[in-house]
């Protein structure tokens, strides 16, 4: 392995031996199971610190512009905030988390729904404001488009149709101004549970629960709040891996506790002693989540996971 914290790879190895000296480890016994999870861990802070790089770099206005050949969603969301245009910054998060990055495609599902399939006006949070049927009846005129697009690795589960699609749209725009704008949203959540981040992050994850193809599971909504912190559209950390209704980062945990992917335990029960191993890792809980996630995929060797 090459790239940046590569240099951390033996202080991961180290502190995985210092967990097991605490408790065991039965699905990390090998060095080479020790040495692909702690090679994820590298592989996850990277992906964190490619987004802090990108907070300190000049962003193009095409970033946020759908068909302009470079269309990025991430630098379009720090360009939105820069020009003081929360809500609308906010939106696209929500927008590139609901369609990811696809592998091949890049950001083009998000693109082609964004700009209306190259044939009206680009739905952004002002415009799906004032005429949300237009953007449905888009939608629907567009669904063998809509059929064709690929989905991120997070997201391939959700629904191509235009009405699942418009429902998850309508319902998360309700959640967006439930209290008038985004930053009202956190002025109630401050009022409600305070300023520490944990807290705050926690209050808005369970006020998503009615919001369609992300309330019902995690990995939507963990993804779209870690992504508002990360990108600093919001004063907020996950506290927890939130292993309740998890999939991949919860096979990664029962595989690490009890050499078994498909072990009955459920996230629930085995939150705490996931979140606690941050307290020797010191990398946060989403970089934990993510890395026993991928680590579980293949964990005899490193292999490179895109979500």
């Amino acid at each position: 392995m090459s790239g940046l914290h590569k240099d951390r790879i033996d202080e991961f190895v180290e502190k995985i031996a210092q967990i097991e000296q605490q408790e065991p480890l039965p699905g990390i016994t090998t060095a080479e199971r020790r040495l692909c999870w702690a090679e994820q861990i590298v592989s996850s802070l990277r992906r964190i610190s490619y987004t802090d790089a990108l907070l300190v770099r000049a962003v193009d206005q095409s970033r946020c512009e759908p068909y302009s050949g470079i269309f990025d969603p991430v630098r379009g969301a720090i360009y939105l905030n820069r020009k003081g245009k929360l809500d609308e910054a906010v939106w696209l998060t929500f927008i590139l988390t609901h369609f990811g990055k696809h592998i091949v495609d890049d950001w083009k599902f998000s693109e082609n729904v964004y700009g209306s399939f190259h044939e009206g006006r680009v739905w952004t949070f002002a415009n799906y404001s004032v005429d949300a049927t237009e953007f449905e009846k888009i939608l629907l005129e567009n669904a063998a488009a809509l059929a064709s697009g690929r989905f991120s690795n997070h997201r391939k589960f959700q629904s191509k149709k235009p009405e699942a699609v418009a429902r998850t749209f309508r319902t998360y725009y309700q959640w967006q101004t439930e209290f008038g704008g985004f930053r009202d949203r956190l002025v109630a959540t401050h009022a409600s549970v305070g300023q520490e981040p944990f807290a705050a992050f926690d209050a808005l994850y369970k006020s998503m629960k009615d919001v369609f193809g992300f309330g019902g599971g995690r990995l939507g909504r963990f993804d779209f709040l870690t992504m508002l912190g990360k990108l600093q559209l919001a004063p907020i950390a996950p506290g927890s891996v939130y292993l309740d209704k998890a999939t991949g980062p919860l096979a990664g945990a029962r595989l690490l506790f009890f050499n078994n992917r498909d072990h009955g335990i459920t996230g629930k029960a085995l939150e705490a002693r996931v979140d606690a191993l941050d307290e020797i890792l010191e990398v946060g809980k989403q970089v934990i989540e993510d890395s026993l996630c991928n680590w579980q995929k293949s964990p005899e060797a490193y292999v490179y996971f895109r979500g």
